[in-house]
């Protein structure tokens, strides 16, 4: 007998078949987190960082426009004040949307 028939003849050194598993459902590690209430305005916190980061990316947006403005030749500037400007518009929208949520394991 080859070891490829051999090998297939047998368990798989699992002790069960491919199908036998009775049904059972394996159970989390942990409950999951309770839903946090619903909130039209974020935590003050967060409302002040995110008001922050959005100010900072309006005045990064038109510094970007004006440099474009000015000359063609500050394009790369105005470019990377505008990169920044869509990354502090990112980073408000998730701050003034309640932050970032690290809810899928009890110890993060």
């Amino acid at each position: 007998m080859t070891r490829f028939a051999y090998a297939h003849d047998d368990d798989h050194g699992h002790g069960h078949g491919h199908g036998d598993h009775d049904g059972d459902i394996p159970e989390w590690p942990h409950k999951p987190a309770p839903p946090e209430p619903r909130r039209l305005l974020p935590e003050t916190p967060l409302l002040i960082r995110g008001l922050g980061l959005a100010a900072l990316a309006a005045a990064l947006g038109c510094a970007g426009l004006r440099t474009m403005r000015a000359s063609w030749l500050l394009a790369p500037l105005a470019a990377v004040l505008g990169a920044g400007g869509f990354l502090a518009a990112w980073a408000a929208a998730i701050e003034l949307t309640g932050g970032e949520k690290f809810d899928d394991h009890k110890f993060v």
